[in-house]
């Protein structure tokens, strides 16, 4: 039996809010395969951040343990952290993140630089993922001079740079009107089908959920249920051509 790619077990996140200790997460058991486009939704204060927080390195459990790509978070050194986050995934927000005063193709090559790849490389690597999704037009342009649709695709890129094998996105569409938004979710989707890339996404919108396999409902900080999801997005936006790994990114 092949192993998942996320394994979350009895995990748990409680932080001190000054005397009151408040419970972000609650022993919760989740595993996501490779490959996967999982969606986790619930109300404020629900936890779904905090569980892709959990899974970014970002934070550390306080009970319970969370497993990716074999790799056990909580455990890990800081180091180990870094090198995690450089090198097995790619972050997308809702606000972007983008440097106000560099070039798409130069905010693109960001993680390309921190992999250590040279210069000319990784502005070669920027410009064929901007041209891949659509906005080679577009490479030499700041952020201010963007759509915030075309702003989310240089995220996007962005997030792609280092061939990661997992994706997490937090609300990747909550700054997007509906148009752009679905115009986004429908790359994504595109985007696990064909590269085989495995993505978390955290959402309040069960429109944008439901472009997943499967949905993660929860409240008070535990799994509330579990949700498959029909293919009705199996068609999207598709891309020019396949993406291909970066060379020398490792």
């Amino acid at each position: 039996m092949t192993e998942p790619l996320i394994r979350a077990v009895a995990l748990a996140r409680r932080y001190q809010m000054g005397k009151t200790a408040v419970d972000a997460l609650r022993g919760v058991d989740l595993e996501v395969a490779a490959g996967e486009f999982v969606a986790l939704v619930g109300p404020s204060g629900s936890g779904k951040s905090t569980l892709l927080h959990l899974i970014g390195g970002l934070v550390r459990p306080t009970g319970g343990e969370v497993w990716v790509n074999g790799l056990e978070l909580g455990r890990s050194s800081d180091q180990q952290l870094v090198a995690y986050r450089r090198d097995t995934l790619g972050f997308i927000f809702q606000s972007f993140n983008l440097l106000p005063i560099k070039a798409a193709w130069e905010n693109v090559a960001v993680p390309l630089m921190l992999a250590g790849m040279p210069p000319a490389r990784r502005r070669a690597r920027a410009h064929e993922l901007l041209a891949q999704l659509g906005l080679a037009p577009r490479a030499d342009h700041r952020p201010s001079e963007l759509s915030g649709g075309e702003q989310q695709r240089v995220a996007i890129a962005r997030a792609l740079a280092n061939s990661p094998r997992l994706i997490l996105a937090d609300e990747p569409t909550g700054n997007l009107d509906s148009r752009t938004g679905g115009e986004i979710m429908a790359l994504l989707r595109r985007l696990v089908r064909d590269e085989g890339l495995t993505l978390l996404l955290v959402t309040h919108d069960m429109g944008v959920a439901r472009y997943a396999d499967r949905i993660v409902h929860l409240r008070d900080g535990a799994v509330e249920r579990l949700e498959s999801v029909a293919d009705e997005y199996a068609t999207g936006v598709a891309l020019p051509e396949t993406l291909s790994a970066p060379e020398g990114a490792r």
